[in-house]
């Protein structure tokens, strides 16, 4: 009988290891099985409770993992990967002392790398593996399976399952890539997933992740405490964080990050980054009903529809919106009055690969439509009509120019202005619908550089209406790809604030809000100013004091 245990080597090992063994030879015998884990599926009840049914717990093939024979000193004697019905088969010596071994890892040379490993016990990749025993001369077969380790009303034994059930998910989304583009390559990614991830903010190596999310530097954090919240068979959830990565490593985004729901105001570049998570994960699995589970026993969490469920709040500035009108434009059901086209997935890819990547405007729904329309300009007509179903006004270019749904708020519209070297302009910005990352707390202007040279941007308050907590900022962005956060101003915690900064002919994007994101209406100004110092591209020319960069976040 196979030893089924969770086990655990140090990541580095493996990677060091790696899976460029030498094939044996074909003198020797042959050894085969299955690789499974258990899949506890959902349950959806009314009143919008999801909940794992640990009563209906699946057998599932463990796909595309790679699979390793060792002798009795752990030296490797051949290495596979299971096929897409978990089998795997090799060939080692005759009568040798062999065991197989498991890795919670889907790897294929220079094409992708993603392993689950334990945060909290030194990035230690997570395996299965059977006992030892003798190859013999004869065909050998050993299944292996890695069980969930639910025991009537409570997880008793190890949970071995999650880490395979995880990389099933990633399995989905990385599929449905490969169906879009063939050539796709996907750099490298790590999925953190521990029983001790909790949500609490902290260490994250003791597992205090604050939640499943994505870290912008190709690692996925996932939630596993049970009877609290854990994510391992939340697929939607896998497949959404996943989402932020493709983004990152495929597309682009420009999210502020911070809290959000699918019924606020956000702002637009952290709306679309989340709509495109939500309706990713809907894509991939073919299933638009996005769920959720935690509480104890995990049966008191939430689910919602992608498709079809109940509007809150339409418009360019929400992440449900967004996500609907994403969804519609994949799926076959054209049912609706509003829903007349099908696109697959495949223009939707090429659309974030291409002009969404190298937009000059911040990501956002309008300038994913303006690229999904010009390279589907015999549909435009019908994705017009899916658009307006949100209440989001004909798209014709990347800016939102033309907005009529003013989410009852003069201040939202235009969504961008344009400022002039020389020029003056007043802005405003407002906490009607919360603070940091929701509508109105930020003003977003275009300016254009004909002149290479020093330039400088003030911000002072209108007519002199100062509070206690005035104290605007200034960004500046590149709309280059990888539209990068290139100045801040310079001053903290002042009523009025500058930004000095030598830039290049071309276009640049200023986001300006006010740091206390208090109701504040201010004079931004542009102007030429002397080369009285020396210029350096790219970074705040002669700063009162030098602040650091915001790193950019990617919300949960």
């Amino acid at each position: 009988m196979l030893k089924k245990i969770l086990y655990l080597i140090p990541l580095s090992l493996l990677l060091m290891v790696g899976c460029s063994e030498p094939t044996p030879s074909l003198d020797g015998v042959k050894i085969s099985g299955k690789v499974t884990y258990d899949y506890v599926p959902v349950d959806l009840s009314y009143g919008g409770i999801a909940k794992l049914d640990y009563a209906k717990v699946k057998k599932v093939a463990s796909k595309n993992v790679v699979v390793k024979a060792l002798d009795g000193g752990g030296k490797t004697l051949a290495t596979t990967k299971t096929d897409k019905n978990g089998h795997y088969s090799f060939v080692v010596a005759k009568n040798v002392n062999v065991k197989v071994r498991v890795y919670a890892r889907i790897y294929k040379e220079d094409s992708w790398d993603v392993s689950v490993v334990d945060n909290t016990n030194m990035k230690a990749l997570y395996v299965i593996e059977g006992k030892y025993h003798n190859s013999g001369e004869k065909h050998n077969i050993r299944n292996l399976h890695a069980s969930s380790g639910w025991v009537g009303t409570d997880y008793q034994n190890p949970r071995v399952a999650a880490p395979f059930a995880i990389l099933d998910s990633i399995n989905k989304v990385m599929n449905k890539v490969r169906q879009a583009d063939n050539d796709a390559k996907f750099p490298q990614l790590t999925v953190n997933w521990s029983v001790n991830n909790i949500a609490a903010g902290g260490d994250l190596e003791s597992g205090q992740i604050v939640t499943s999310h994505y870290d912008g530097e190709q690692g996925l954090w996932i939630l596993g405490d049970a009877n609290s919240d854990t994510d391992e068979y939340d697929d939607h959830i896998i497949i959404h964080e996943w989402g932020h990565y493709f983004e990152d490593q495929f597309s682009r985004t420009d999210s502020i990050g911070g809290p959000h729901s699918t019924g606020e105001e956000l702002d637009i570049r952290l709306a679309f980054g989340e709509g495109w998570g939500n309706a990713l994960s809907g894509i991939a699995t073919d299933n638009p009903i996005y769920f959720d589970t935690s509480g104890m026993s995990q049966s008191y969490g939430w689910y919602m529809d992608l498709e079809s469920g109940a509007q809150k709040n339409p418009g360019w500035y929400a992440e449900g919106s967004v996500q609907r009108i994403l969804y519609d434009l994949y799926d076959a059901d054209t049912d609706e009055s509003y829903d007349r086209v099908h696109l697959g997935f495949k223009p939707i890819y090429e659309a974030m690969i291409g002009k969404e990547r190298n937009t000059k405007a911040f990501t956002s729904i309008f300038s994913f439509i303006h690229a999904i329309k010009s390279e589907n300009s015999g549909k435009a007509d019908k994705i017009d009509r899916l658009v307006a179903y949100e209440q989001i006004h004909i798209i014709s270019d990347s800016y939102g120019t033309d907005r009529k749904n003013t989410a009852n708020s003069q201040y939202t519209t235009p969504v961008y202005r344009d400022l002039r070297v020389g020029g003056v302009m007043n802005v405003c910005n407002r906490n009607n619908f919360g603070v940091y990352n929701k509508l109105g707390n930020r003003s977003y202007i275009k300016i254009h550089i004909a002149t290479a040279g020093n330039y400088r941007v003030d911000a002072h308050p209108s007519n002199g209406q100062i509070t206690a907590n005035t104290d605007p900022d200034i960004l500046i962005y590149s709309t280059k790809y990888p539209h990068e956060n290139i100045g801040i101003s310079s001053e903290e915690g002042s009523s009025s604030d500058r930004l000095s900064i030598y830039l290049e002919q071309g276009d640049y994007l200023l986001d300006v809000y006010d740091a206390s994101f208090d109701n504040s209406c201010y004079t931004i100004s542009l102007n030429r100013v002397a080369n009285s110092y020396k210029a350096k591209e790219g970074v705040m020319a002669k700063p009162t004091v030098k602040r650091p960069l915001p790193k950019r976040q990617y919300a949960y």
